[in-house]
């Protein structure tokens, strides 16, 4: 309903239930590991060369990741005075359009939730691909089917969320934050 296709996302919505900031990547920094701390290195520099490149595209549009949390203070601290506090125009602008093809994406995926939830998954896949194929830009979708895969039945999509993120854009993944 928000225009989440993503996380971390979020919206604000203020005391009389207005949107005053639409759908958007809210980052929140991280603390750097101390080194010698016994710390858990970051994700990234746990995994194979080619998801670390993707993942550092992907990451590239985030920008400064202190942003999202000093707005979030700001607008906590100053309410609808806060100069984060976007105009209805701007919010509507600034949202994700809604086509039916949204609305359809939806269904298909709720769809191969239930099939798999009743234990029928091999079932739900063509509904999970169906879904993202109606709203390729909606990264929940792939995300949540690719992580509900039976290692036992092998890749069941023909893609992982890496080939798509190569294949659609690493700016829909992470928009940049208009800030």
């Amino acid at each position: 309903m928000f225009g989440m296709t993503n996380v971390p996302f979020g919206v604000w919505i203020d005391e009389s239930g207005t949107i005053v900031r639409p759908a958007e990547v809210g980052f929140a920094p991280r603390p750097e590991p101390v080194a010698g701390s016994g710390a858990p290195r970051p994700a990234a520099a746990n995994v194979d060369p080619r998801s670390a490149e993707l993942i550092k595209t992907i990451t590239s549009t985030t920008g400064d990741r202190t942003r999202y949390m000093t707005a979030v203070r700001d607008w906590v601290a100053n309410g609808g005075r806060s100069s984060y506090v976007l105009a209805p125009d701007e919010v509507v602008r600034r949202s994700r359009p809604q086509p039916p093809e949204a609305a359809l994406a939806a269904a298909e995926f709720e769809l191969g939730q239930h099939l798999h939830r009743a234990g029928h998954p091999l079932d739900a896949v063509p509904h999970f691909k169906r879904a993202h194929e109606l709203d390729p830009e909606n990264w929940s979708y792939p995300r949540q089917a690719l992580s509900l895969v039976d290692p036992e039945v092998g890749q069941n999509y023909g893609y992982d969320v890496l080939d798509e993120v190569a294949r659609i854009g690493p700016t829909t993944f992470y928009p940049p934050l208009e800030m």
